[in-house]
This record gives C-alpha cells, sequence and structure tokens, in this order.
C-alpha cells in the first residue's frame, strides 16, 4: 500500500506513517504538538451535509494544493491549535468508504491519499482516522460544486480558496514544473553517461521526483548502503542481474559500480543516487559485434534482445524508486527516462530476439544510429511495489523504446501490467510465472493483438 514519507511528521509520530501506525503513536502528540502547514487535528469526523462534505474535500485538496500531510480526526485541540485529547471517532470500514468516496467524487484530478484507521485498545470500534495526502505533480486540484470549480490550499493553518490568478499561477507551475523534471533528468543522464565506459553497451534509466527529498550522505550512511548491495544482484521479475561490488561516493550522491576500468569509468553497473531522490542507473548488455572482415558475417554494431530490455527497464525502475521513497522520503509522481548507450552512425544497435541454440531473430524494420530516449510519468510507490504498476510502467516505456526500431510494442508485457507467456524465452518462463502467481499478475496465453 502506498504511503505517504514526510520526515517531519515521522519523527513527530516516532515511525513511518502507513497501516502500522499505533495509537500510542498518535496520542503521543498530546500534549502541545501544534498544527502547521501539513498537520491538521480534528475533534469530530465530516458527516454528509453538503458543508462537510465542502469541508473535507476543501483540507484534502487544501494539502495535496500544498506540501502534503495529515489529517486526523478524533483529536481535540485547544485555543491554541495544540493537540489536547483524544476524544475518538467511527473508524469502522463504511465511514472510511464514505469519506474515500466523498473525495473522489468531488476532487479533480483525485489527489493520492490514504485514511488510515488507528483504534483505541480500550474503545473497540473508535480511534483516530488518520488521512495523509500526497503533493503530486496534478496539482492544482479541485473541488467541483455545481458544475464550478473552486481551488483549496493550506496556508499556514488555513485553508484558503484560491483566486483566478493564483489558480492560474498553479497551472503555470504545472506544466513548467514537469517540462523542468524532464529538462533535469536528461541533464543528469547526460553527466552520468560521462562516467561509462563507453566500449561498452548500455542500457540507463533515470528517475526524478516531483516532490523532492533529501538524506545525508556520511559514513554511517555509506556503510548501510555498502551492507544493503553487498554481494546483490539486483532483478526485474525475479530475473537476476549482475552485481554491484564497488560502491562509493560522489558529490551528494551515492555511487554503486560492478567494476571500474584503469581510468575510472564504470564498468558492466552502475548507479548514482542523489541525495533529493533523483538517479541514475546503467546495466551492460555486451552484445556488441566488431565491423565484419567478410559479407556474410554480422552487421557492426550493438544487439539487445527484447527480452533483456523488458527485465532491465523494470529492474532498473524499482531500484531508482525505493532509493526516492525508502532513503530520501520523496513522494508523490517521478518523471522516468530510458535510453540506451552509446550509438551513434558507426556504432548503431540492433533490436533481437534470442531464440535459443545461437539463433538470433531480428525484431523490427531498422538498426537506430542515435540513441532512443523513452519517458514518463509514474507514481513512485506503484514503480516500488512489485506487480501489475510496475509492468504497466515497464511496458510503456520499454514500448517507446521497440517502437524506435519497427517494432509496435514490447510483446512480454501487456499496457495493463500483465505478462505474455509466449514470449518469454523457455528458461525465463518458470521464473515469470511464479513472478505472477505472487504478485497477482495476470498470465495472458492468446498471441499479441
Amino acid at each position: 500500500m502506498p504511503t505517504l514519507r514526510n520526515r517531519r511528521l515521522e519523527q513527530l509520530l516516532g515511525g513511518l506513517i502507513d497501516e502500522s501506525l499505533t495509537y500510542k503513536q498518535v496520542t503521543g502528540l498530546i500534549p502541545g504538538t501544534v498544527e502547521g502547514p501539513d498537520l491538521d487535528f480534528k475533534r469530530d469526523t465530516y458527516s454528509s451535509k453538503d458543508s462537510h462534505r465542502k469541508a473535507l474535500c476543501g483540507d484534502v485538496g487544501g494539502l495535496a494544493n500544498a506540501n502534503g500531510g495529515l489529517l486526523i480526526l478524533g483529536m481535540e485541540e485547544d485555543s491554541q491549535c495544540r493537540a489536547a485529547k483524544d476524544v475518538g471517532v467511527d473508524i469502522s470500514d463504511a465511514e472510511r468508504l464514505r469519506l474515500h468516496q466523498t473525495v473522489i467524487a468531488n476532487v479533480q484530478p483525485t489527489p493520492t491519499f490514504d485514511i488510515i484507521p488507528v483504534e483505541d485498545p480500550d474503545r473497540p470500534g473508535s480511534g483516530f482516522l488518520v488521512i495523509w495526502v500526497a503533493c503530486t505533480a496534478a496539482a492544482p486540484h479541485a473541488y467541483v460544486q455545481n458544475n464550478s470549480l473552486l481551488y483549496p490550499k493550506r496556508i499556514g493553518t488555513q485553508t484558503v480558496w484560491l483566486t483566478e490568478a493564483l489558480v492560474a499561477e498553479a497551472y503555470r507551475a504545472r506544466f513548467a514544473g514537469l517540462a523542468d523534471r524532464i529538462d533535469e533528468a536528461a541533464r543528469i543522464e547526460r553527466d552520468f553517461t560521462t562516467r561509462l565506459d563507453s566500449r561498452q553497451s548500455w542500457v540507463v534509466a533515470t528517475l526524478v521526483p516531483d516532490v523532492p527529498g533529501e538524506f545525508r550522505i556520511d559514513t554511517a550512511t555509506l556503510n548501510a548502503f555498502e551492507q544493503e548491495i553487498a554481494g546483490q544482484a539486483i532483478s526485474g521479475l525475479d530475473i537476476p542481474l549482475t552485481h554491484f561490488r564497488r560502491p562509493g561516493v560522489r558529490h551528494r550522491r551515492l555511487v554503486g559500480a560492478g567494476e571500474y576500468d584503469p581510468h575510472g569509468l564504470y564498468l558492466d553497473l552502475a548507479c548514482e543516487l542523489h541525495e533529493n531522490g533523483s538517479g541514475s542507473i546503467a546495466a551492460c548488455f555486451d552484445a556488441r559485434h566488431p565491423r565484419p572482415s567478410h559479407d556474410d558475417g554480422p552487421p557492426p554494431g550493438s544487439r539487445i534482445d527484447d527480452e533483456d530490455l523488458v527485465i532491465t527497464i523494470a529492474a532498473a525502475l524499482r531500484f531508482l524508486t525505493v532509493h526516492a521513497r525508502d532513503r530520501a522520503a520523496a513522494g508523490g509522481l517521478a518523471t522516468v527516462r530510458v535510453t540506451i548507450y552509446p550509438v551513434a552512425l558507426d556504432l548503431p544497435t540492433y533490436l533481437v530476439h534470442h531464440r535459443g541454440h545461437g539463433w538470433v531473430n531480428n525484431l523490427g524494420t531498422h538498426p537506430m544510429r542515435q540513441p532512443p530516449v523513452a519517458d514518463g510519468v509514474a507514481d513512485i510507490d506503484e514503480l516500488a511495489t512489485e506487480g501489475r504498476g510496475l509492468l504497466a510502467a515497464t511496458y510503456r516505456l520499454a514500448s517507446s523504446l521497440v517502437q524506435e526500431f519497427g517494432r509496435p510494442e514490447a510483446l512480454q508485457l501487456t499496457a495493463d501490467g500483465n505478462l505474455r507467456r509466449r514470449y518469454w524465452h523457455q528458461q525465463a518462463q518458470g521464473i515469470v510465472m511464479r513472478y505472477a502467481e505472487q504478485h497477482d499478475v495476470d498470465v495472458i496465453e492468446d498471441l499479441a493483438g
């Protein structure tokens, strides 16, 4: 399940803001924790009255249009807006569903949020409803009322309704922010690829979160990172790729490498994970052929297997988003970018499929003679979790890349994140079938199209 990552609120509550949240943690805010731009206390729940519906949608939309945060229902506050008493509210599934549906039906676009019940052990059925709301790139969010749109925003400890000028500014910020993140992903990628050994061929993925996080790089952080990646292979759909063997740091980023060449360039596998949650990862696919000495030899260039491309993209997306969410506490959506490096006029890349026994089937209509690029936007929580959300994003990016070769789609997956069994190598089918069973992914037996 998605969670809100907010360092300040996690410190106040003493843990993650998810289903593990306890009554003791929430009552630990008493006495004296003051409301803020990311924290709002409500003594009662919201009723079905029109005014309460507007208040609920305004409070949720207001947080989504600001920096996200928490609404805690069942917490009485004093005259100074400080947590004072745990009065409790109904935390039944029916009440949670009613509130959830109210927001979904009346706030557009739908914000990223959830409602966590926290039961009072002495009063079964009563306790706190903790509504967490994420800031996303989809802002501004509007409350739809009588065919009109009202735009709330939490400023300080109040929810205000934006003027037309501020709404226009919010929309400009949405589109400018997306353009900035696309540019930032391209910039990070360019910088990263200068440190890849160009004698190898790479799949490169880059991620930039729309709500940046932060973590501190020090000796303890590096030691923890080394323990995390030591001897561990990154994997896509439970199919392992190569290992990181050389952890390190660069300016404001953690570094992992398979090996280094004599000039300090990355070999085999590499990642750079930035303090704000952005990052790049590259995995080598070494199927490069030199210029043939005879006419019937294979043409010069690199060859990338379409199945390997899908596996690598899935592994890269999850690796980068786990860093963004769990290490840097970034949230919301992320801009992702995938490319193949290096590709040039004298070093083309061919899309192939290995059928076993050395037989290689060329796919598409032509090789690429400049780096193909795929980019998109996806939810960080979905990418960090194995299953359909991750696979659907993988399908979109992999299909965008193979279309550059004249191939309509990546046949191993479907657009809604399921698997097509027949398009996997025989030796991989057992692994991906088990993956599908474990992560509620359907297996499609029919031919594509």
